[in-house]
């Protein structure tokens, strides 16, 4: 019976980049949203936050199943994964992607790669390790990312290079701050889109699309940046929700959705972001253990309210798929 859950986060790094440290105390208060939630689901949760030193400790770990919320990122990566090997190795049920789909989703190199040999639509990319490639024909602008990093880190509104020079520049700074490769991708400017696939009976089930649509600003580019997502500033006031009206392109998102869950490791719960310009939708990336928080702003959320569930029922709907994905009760019982 489906009854003691504890919900694994990792704990604050020492990172000397205060963008990461944030964002690590973000997945902490998570953290605790989700057993809150849990709780009042009638569970018994508790939190348990972990660093690199305690991963082996999991092997003692006595519980029914296992909320992972662990979010190490940039060259930190690696650990999430061992926890996910742990967590195997014991046998105890857990929700989200396997190693190799939580691996893909911290790694935008091989995340590309999946996505171009699976024809999933993507805009162009390419990477670079030492700073020093020859620059292919990509069609500027770019947007400038770190390959291992998530919520934004890294990006801001210099992120965007309308030429080789501007690139070059950019490549180097990141390369220096974050110690890691840098992926150039062209940029699509159109409104952008969080699409969130849970799964019911072994099967992707997308929720409605949650759609933004950026406000116009001289010298701005409409893009989400760190500061977008995590500031006050003006920043975070540029995007708006679209409220429906997406004609066939919500089906286009919708497939493109369901594509990437089947085929980039999702399981539980995913992200797929989007951009959508001139009708043609374009994957960006897939989130294969997104943020868990009970944020209104927060695209999964959003969804998760437009398809009449509450955060409680959204938990409670991810820890019942994954019980009985391994095993637990029967589907009748399990699903709300």
């Amino acid at each position: 019976m489906l009854r003691k859950i504890i919900v694994l986060y990792n704990l604050p790094g020492t990172s000397s980049t205060q963008d990461i440290v944030e964002a690590d105390e973000d997945t902490r208060t998570s953290a605790q949203q989700v057993v809150e939630a849990l709780n009042k689901q009638g569970y018994m949760a508790s939190g348990l936050g972990i660093d690199k030193e305690n991963i082996v400790g999991l092997k003692n770990l006595r519980t029914d199943l296992v909320f992972n919320l662990i979010e190490w990122s940039g060259n930190d990566c690696e650990y999430g994964v061992e926890v996910i090997e742990m967590l195997e190795k014991t046998g105890i049920p857990y929700t989200g992607s396997e190693a190799w789909g939580y691996g893909l989703s911290c790694n935008k190199i091989l995340m590309k790669k999946v996505m171009d040999k699976c024809k999933i639509p993507t805009p162009a990319w390419q990477v670079f390790k030492t700073g020093k490639e020859k620059v292919k024909a990509l069609p500027y602008p770019v947007i400038v990312k770190p390959v291992y990093e998530h919520c934004g880190i890294g990006i801001s509104q210099l992120s965007i290079c309308e030429n080789e020079k501007m690139l070059k520049i950019k490549i180097a700074e990141l390369k220096s701050k974050y110690r890691q490769p840098v992926l150039a991708e062209e940029f699509v400017d159109g409104d952008e889109a969080q699409v969130t696939v849970l799964e019911k009976a072994g099967r992707p089930w997308v929720l409605p699309p949650a759609v933004f649509t950026y406000a116009k600003k001289p010298h701005y580019w409409p893009i989400m940046t760190y500061e977008a997502k995590w500031g006050d500033g003006w920043e975070a006031k540029m995007a708006h929700w679209v409220e429906g009206g997406f004609d066939q392109t919500e089906e286009l998102m919708r497939m493109a959705a369901r594509g990437c869950f089947v085929k980039l490791g999702g399981r539980d719960c995913a992200r797929v972001d989007m951009r959508i310009k001139n009708g043609v939708v374009y994957v960006l990336e897939i989130n294969n253990n997104p943020g868990m928080g009970n944020d209104p702003e927060a695209g999964i959320i959003y969804s998760a309210t437009k398809a009449g569930m509450s955060y409680g029922e959204l938990m409670g709907h991810i820890v019942k798929n994954a019980y009985f994905r391994c095993g637990g009760e029967t589907y009748d019982a399990a699903i709300v």
